[in-house]
């Protein structure tokens, strides 16, 4: 595939007012992360999106592995316990498969695939995407709805939210324990990725450049006639919203390439930090991490990190990952330390696998 080098897009930051805080936030202008994952959950499978909930576990989805479970599917809800600060995270696998979405396209070989989740009023939601086997494009997603904790599921089987590979990478905004620390409260935020959830090796459809936002009312997650999509500026002090999502503008656009050719936004985590008034992404590609951070959820979002792990094959000791999030749930009351979680398939020839919940320590400046 064509790979075209690019300078990093400048993304200068700006002390912003955040929505709901009184005085302008401190740009973070740095973090650092350990080179591998150091605490292991006993568990199978990638991805693992997760909330927070009210009864104060951490619920992650998992992609293609038996989870905390015994039972293999493609997609697996899980219940996650302890903390990587105490080793002792323990788990179990909820539901499997069926009980949590549909494949909504007629291609042979499209299964569900998690990106998202959020806890809020003592329901949680999964934003399950279809997914093409040779992992390179997502035409549909939806989003499923749990009042009893994980053990079962509802959604919309008539037709998906999203299609046509129109923000069907989605992920919510993570605002802590059952999402209390949301400075809207009569809303929830969503971030959206079009074509694919990383960069198209076989370029199918376009890779990844810009990251999208919407907001929807936090009684209406699943009503997709509810959705206003950001139609502003990123460095506007208030955002402009729009109920068309052919009208939507990105939040973020970098279209730069890495030293190995590829596309850095991908299928990731957006946290917000309370005490700085600041949002961290998480990205990511086949080789390297890159971080943003922002004052506001439509930004303006800048780069705080871009760690080169190299190409393959890697040693434990030093290793990169995909689909990378940081609970709020494991960052340190004084947001100095945090933990991020990421994968490594047996399937790549990466020489090492970290195909299981991993967490490696992230440090942020004083």
């Amino acid at each position: 595939m064509n790979r075209r080098p690019a300078s990093i897009a400048s993304l200068a930051a700006s002390a912003v007012l955040l929505a709901g805080c009184s005085a302008a936030s401190a740009p973070i202008e740095a973090v650092t992360v350990a080179d591998a994952p150091t605490v292991i959950g006993v568990s199978d499978g990638d991805l693992w999106p997760s909330c927070w909930s009210d009864d104060g576990a951490l619920y992650a989805a998992n992609g293609d592995g038996s989870g905390f479970g015994s039972t293999f599917g493609d997609i697996v809800m899980n219940r996650i316990t302890g903390t990587p600060a105490s080793d002792d995270l323990a788990g179990e696998g909820l539901a499997t498969g069926d009980a949590l979405g549909q494949v909504w396209t007629d291609a042979e070989g499209y299964t569900r695939k998690p990106t998202g989740m959020l806890c809020t009023g003592g329901a949680l939601y999964l934003a399950v995407q279809d997914l093409a086997p040779d992992f390179d494009a997502a035409p549909n997603a939806t989003i499923a709805r749990s009042d009893d904790h994980g053990r079962t599921w509802s959604w919309d089987t008539s037709a998906p939210m999203f299609g046509g590979g129109v923000f069907t990478t989605v992920w919510f905004a993570d605002y802590g324990m059952d999402a209390e620390r949301r400075p809207e409260k009569d809303y929830v935020y969503a971030f959206g990725l079009d074509g694919n959830w990383r960069d198209s090796f076989t370029d199918v459809v376009p890779d990844p450049t810009e990251l999208f936002l919407a907001r929807v009312p936090i009684a209406s997650v699943q009503d997709r006639a509810s959705w206003e999509f950001f139609a502003g500026e990123p460095r506007a002090a208030e955002a402009t919203w729009t109920s068309d999502i052919a009208a939507k503008k990105p939040v973020l656009v970098d279209d730069r390439r890495t030293a190995h050719g590829m596309s850095v936004i991908s299928q990731g985590g957006v946290t917000y930090l309370p005490k700085r008034g600041r949002y961290l992404y998480t990205s990511w590609t086949e080789y390297t991490f890159e971080f943003y951070e922002a004052p506001q959820p439509w930004g303006p979002w800048s780069p705080v990190l871009s760690e080169d792990f190299g190409t393959y094959p890697w040693q434990a000791d030093r290793i990169g990952g995909y689909a990378t999030t940081m609970p709020s749930k494991f960052v340190s009351d004084d947001e100095k330390t945090a933990w991020v979680q990421s994968n490594v398939c047996p399937c790549a020839p990466a020489g090492v696998t970290s195909y299981w919940f991993g967490l490696r320590q992230m440090t942020l400046p004083d």
